[in-house]
């Protein structure tokens, strides 16, 4: 039963809606000049409002690599499993396959939006949804609607992430509650445990380089991080000057101590390792003199995919003292986003040792 506060803001709603069609109504008439009668007025139709607009939507939705990409729900299957941590908190692990494969690579992915998509609720005209079945939805949200999650699973990857109610949870995680979760997706009977990649994005760059560092995956992804790795310090001005600086000079102005644990984590990744680097980053140079100088020298086999823009920005969004508590909203470059994964899907092609069978494609319409 609607009540009657709502019933009198929807009756609002209205009112305003009516006033405002009026009053175009009438600056249209006083901006027209008069005309003879019997005019037929114009209807103006959506899809001529936003016709450049689908156009580009139509071009970032189809191709090989897109943007987004359309899925069929009957040819996959998604899971979840609530895990209970060693600080005591609980976390969802979601992951979703091909339905029909019987044996499949699997990518575990390390994303903000992961966690930012399943928290989005379900609206309803009066409120929200909180039943069991919208947060199964929300937490699957990310395999149909962001850009790696769909086109990895439409390419016929397994593909597995972690999410939980906010960002506190998941710090909380400890190595050993990783390793469980990697060992879980590794142990399902359609996972070929040979094909068992990590990616991650820059925000858990420190995280992803020591799980790495730790459990043998098939290849690691890392997007290129923005900040100088294993230290509290976000030395910004040295990350700007970095251009005109040498290597030796970089680390003397920020902690020569952290080029030696580099050197011994970076030597302790079997796997290879593909970075995602972007050439209008702020950090490009800085990352070219330190992280990837400490690959090079600790002969540590590396590939990278070279972006000309920023593939993601986050928008932080948090309380008073800087604590992130909500999971920051991710605007993306489609181009870049696009050439990411394409470098990326066929790199983890080359190296599983089972061959991922693509799912058709299914139309996206605007």
């Amino acid at each position: 039963m609607i009540r009657r506060s709502e019933i009198k803001t929807l009756r609002m709603v209205l009112l305003f809606v009516a006033a405002t069609i009026y009053c175009l109504s009438i600056n249209a008439q006083e901006g027209t000049p008069e005309t003879e009668e019997n005019i037929t007025p114009s209807i103006l139709n959506p899809e001529d409002i936003f016709s450049e607009e689908h156009r580009m939507l139509r071009r970032l939705t189809s191709g090989d690599y897109p943007f987004r990409r359309g899925i069929f729900k009957d040819d996959i299957q998604i899971k979840s499993k609530q895990v209970r941590l060693a600080s005591g908190k609980k976390i969802s692990l979601v992951w979703g396959r091909p339905k029909r494969a019987k044996i499949a690579p699997a990518v575990f992915v390390i994303d903000v939006e992961s966690a930012s998509l399943s928290n989005q609720s379900s609206r309803r005209f009066f409120g929200r949804s909180k039943s069991r079945r919208a947060q199964k939805e929300n937490e699957a949200r990310y395999l149909l609607t962001s850009p790696f999650g769909s086109n990895l699973l439409g390419q016929g990857f397994v593909v597995a992430y972690a999410v939980a109610k906010d960002l506190a949870s998941l710090r909380s995680a400890r190595t050993s509650d990783w390793v469980e979760m990697f060992d879980e997706i590794r142990d399902q009977k359609v996972v070929d445990e040979s094909s068992f990649f990590l990616m991650s994005t820059k925000e858990y760059a420190n995280l992803s380089i020591y799980l790495a560092s730790t459990y043998s995956f098939s290849g690691f992804i890392l997007e290129e991080p923005h900040y100088m790795l294993f230290t509290r310090q976000t030395h910004k001005d040295v990350i700007e000057e970095s251009k005109w600086l040498t290597s030796e000079q970089i680390w003397r102005r920020t902690d020569p101590s952290r080029r030696k644990f580099y050197h011994k984590i970076f030597s302790s990744i079997y796997s290879p390792i593909i970075i995602i680097r972007a050439e209008a980053s702020p950090a490009y140079d800085f990352n070219e003199k330190t992280l990837l100088d400490s690959l090079r020298e600790s002969n540590t086999y590396f590939e990278t995919i070279t972006l000309n823009q920023i593939p993601r920005r986050l928008m932080p969004l948090g309380d008073a003292d800087g604590v992130l508590n909500t999971e920051p909203r991710v605007s993306y470059n489609p181009n870049s986003v696009s050439t990411w994964l394409e470098g990326m899907i066929n790199y983890l092609k080359v190296n599983s040792d089972t061959t991922p069978t693509e799912l058709q494609k299914r139309a996206i319409i605007y």
